[in-house]
């Protein structure tokens, strides 16, 4: 077992474990220089042949999983052998799987089926079209996780798990029976196994949509599935038809791709049978009316530049709406995004309604994250609305394929928004392909892409100060945004352990360029709540090079600036508390703007004990940053153990390793270290902080020894 603190390839910091099973461990992690959660699973090589199989079935996950980029798939981004033992860093998954949540409640809600299975076949369709194809096989309940936003991810591309034919209750030769397609299982001998392609998947995809909305397990005997409305009448008969449909025991009866599928998902309602009389009716109606609108298509076609004329009017109010809707006080993000998207629809050769609804999802993206929402659920909705726009770009639909200004605003949220490097390149490469006259800023920033993906950081920050004075120059609308990524990138560059004189020269550069940056943003005429955004970042970045000019010159002048832009941030982080009406900090919040706080008070205090003539001394303006933040935070947080703990460190590190001296301690630290611990004694997980632990043993025997020493004498000679 790892214990808790433990830092990984110099990187992962174990916090505590999570989940356990018969031959690994699985811990919650923070990535040190990414400031993110992972799940670190562990596996002891013992040389064991069951071993041997469990980390050939890692390394073929990772494979799969290393380079995915889907919503509901999970992702593995690094595998540690550390001494014997492989740490396998992969996304932190919470909820419950869809098979916990059936034992709970049973069957699930129709429209909740239908919303999983079109985010399955999405997924599943993803992995089909990797090259090369992936076949999953495994798909049943126990192997989708809902998340607390109401998501679902699919998990276990085999990681544990040994296929073992005839294993009712777990996986068979390549599936679970029950769930598995015929082809699954091969002949009577079990030969032809390995004939599965995408349909075998839709067949396992059918049978779990089968069990959630009715409740009955299909890899339990006689491992049939009846028609759905046999077990509830009231489910639609389009579903039905489709479940039906996906689990044909010939491949070339059921639908082909997931395509296919999440199509027949989509317009479920209309296979059902009530729909399908409506239409008759419908059909009727239209012949008697039919003659007549042949008559009138002589007066139509006179008519069509007028009705040119009315579409682009009507194309014009929609984009206005949506205008409207978005730079009003409290925006509606969904109505502005259905505005834009009829007007996309309406005509799609246009660059404004695409603009406007990317726009749209990212103004609801950064409100959400603003507010302290779930950052997991923000990304997703980003993404879906990128993928709305993406999906026309890959159809060519009204020449978006080759418009420059759409394709450089697709990478760009790509690139500024979700941190997706790999997506951004591919369309800024496209965007380059397309540009015209000054449109070469996605030249620059698909190179930036590319070196940041290869780790080469002093290509790259050549590349940017070359970059520097065209993406800078002129009147441009991404300004800010353009100074954010190169603050961000030199910033990158210092975190790369570049220590020597070049981290200097570096440094300094960036002091400078932030500086200038935040003097235009205060004297720019963004809203209060654009300029907190910015300032958010650049504070950051600046607090960051003037901690590394610190360490090499005049430590003095450059932990004052570091203190000085810390206090800038703590107001910037405030003014957006009140912006929002809402806590971003404390309570029982988990969101960046938590950490990023607890890291900048715990690193402002480490400032000023560097400005401290005397370390042994009790410093008040170091007292008086622990103290705001244990109260900033209150004692219900996730980092509330670790500040108040903190604090401790610091004045027993004040107060010395001579217990007996503590209490005749005269700078009040003694004082201050028993307070403190009082009001610890109620902080949330407290207990497990191992500091806190061990200062409370020390606490103790120093007031043993103060007892000791205040005791009268035995010594009764002078009686």
């Amino acid at each position: 077992m790892t214990k808790e603190g433990t830092v990984l390839d110099g990187k992962y910091e174990i916090w505590k474990e999570v989940g356990r099973g018969g031959m690994s461990i699985v811990y919650l992690a923070r990535d040190k220089h990414l400031n993110k959660q992972w799940a670190v699973k562990e596996i002891k090589n013992d040389g064991s042949k069951s071993t041997e199989t469990l980390l050939k079935g890692l390394e073929r996950e990772a494979n799969i999983l290393k380079n995915v980029d889907h919503p509901v798939l999970p992702r593995i981004v690094d595998i540690i052998d550390q001494s014997g033992t492989i740490y396998v860093v992969m996304d932190f998954i919470e909820g419950i799987t869809i098979s916990d949540r059936l034992k709970e409640d049973g069957a699930q809600p129709q429209e909740l089926v239908i919303e999983w299975g079109l985010q399955l076949a999405s997924a599943l369709d993803y992995l089909h079209n990797m090259n090369p194809p992936v076949i999953y096989r495994d798909m049943k309940p126990s192997n989708v996780m809902i998340r607390p936003e109401g998501g679902v991810k699919l998990i276990d591309f085999g990681t544990a798990k040994e296929y073992e034919i005839e294993n009712n209750a777990d996986t068979t030769a390549l599936g679970t029976r029950g769930y598995a397609a015929p082809e699954q299982f091969g002949d009577s001998k079990g030969r032809g196994i390995y004939n599965t392609d995408a349909r075998t998947d839709i067949y396992n995809l059918g049978a779990t949509l089968y069990h959630i909305v009715t409740g009955m397990n299909p890899c339990e005997p006689p491992y049939e599935m009846k028609p759905i409305r046999e077990w509830n009448p009231a489910l639609s008969s389009g579903l039905e038809k489709i479940i039906l449909k996906c689990t044909q025991p010939d491949p070339n009866d059921r639908y082909q791709n997931c395509k296919e599928l999440i199509y027949a998902l989509e317009h479920y309602n209309e296979l059902d049978d009530e729909h399908r009389k409506k239409n008759k009716r419908r059909v009727a109606l239209f012949a008697t009316t039919a003659i007549l609108s042949l008559v009138s298509l002589g007066v139509s076609l006179m008519g069509y530049r007028e009705l040119s004329k009315i579409r682009l009017n009507n194309y014009n109010q929609l984009i206005e709406e949506g205008n409207n809707i978005l730079t009003s006080s409290e925006p509606n993000y969904a109505e502005a995004q259905d505005f834009y998207k009829r007007a996309l629809e309406l005509d799609g050769s246009e660059t404004e309604a695409y603009i406007g609804y990317i726009d749209a999802h990212v103004e609801e993206y950064r409100s959400g994250i603003a507010e302290g929402g779930d950052t997991e659920a923000l990304q997703k909705k980003l993404k879906s609305g990128l993928q709305t726009v993406a999906n026309r770009v890959k159809e060519g639909y009204g020449g978006v394929d080759k418009n420059y200004d759409v394709l450089y605003e697709i990478g760009f949220t790509y690139y500024n928004e979700l941190s997706d490097l790999k997506t951004a390149s591919k369309y800024f490469k496209l965007a380059r392909e397309h540009a015209e006259g000054n449109d070469n800023e996605a030249v620059y920033y698909a190179a930036i892409c590319d070196m940041i993906s290869l780790s080469n950081a002093d290509d790259l920050l050549t590349e940017v100060d070359g970059f520097k004075s065209t993406l800078l120059g002129g009147n441009n609308d991404r300004r800010f945004d353009h100074y954010k990524t190169i603050g961000n990138i030199y910033t990158s560059y210092l975190e790369s352990n570049h220590k020597d004189g070049a981290g200097y020269s570096v440094a300094k550069r960036e002091t400078e360029f932030l500086e200038t940056a935040i003097a235009e943003l205060e004297s720019s005429d963004l809203t209060e709540t654009q300029k907190n955004d910015y300032k958010y970042v650049y504070l950051n970045n600046l607090i960051a090079a003037y901690v590394q000019l610190a360490k090499e010159e005049e430590p003095q002048v450059n932990y004052e600036n570091a203190v000085y832009r810390t206090e800038d941030l703590e107001e910037v982080m405030t003014s957006m508390e009140y912006q929002t009406k809402r806590t971003l900090i404390g309570g029982t919040f988990d969101n960046e703007y938590n950490t990023n706080y607890v890291n900048k008070m715990s690193a402002k205090a480490t400032y000023y004990m560097e400005l401290s003539e005397d370390k042994s001394a009790l410093d008040p303006a170091v007292t008086e940053v622990y103290r705001t933040a244990c109260d900033k935070l209150g004692k219900n947080n996730k980092f509330s153990a670790r500040i108040y703990s903190e604090y401790m460190k610091y004045l027993y590190d004040v107060l010395g390793e001579n217990l007996a001296l503590w209490s005749k301690d005269s700078t009040g630290a003694y004082k201050e270290l028993l307070s403190v611990f009082e009001e610890s004694k109620d902080v949330a997980d407290i207990e497990s902080n191992a500091n806190w632990r061990k200062i409370s043993d020390r606490i103790e025997k120093a007031q043993a020894e103060g007892s000791k020493a205040e005791k009268p004498s035995d010594d009764k000679t002078g009686e």
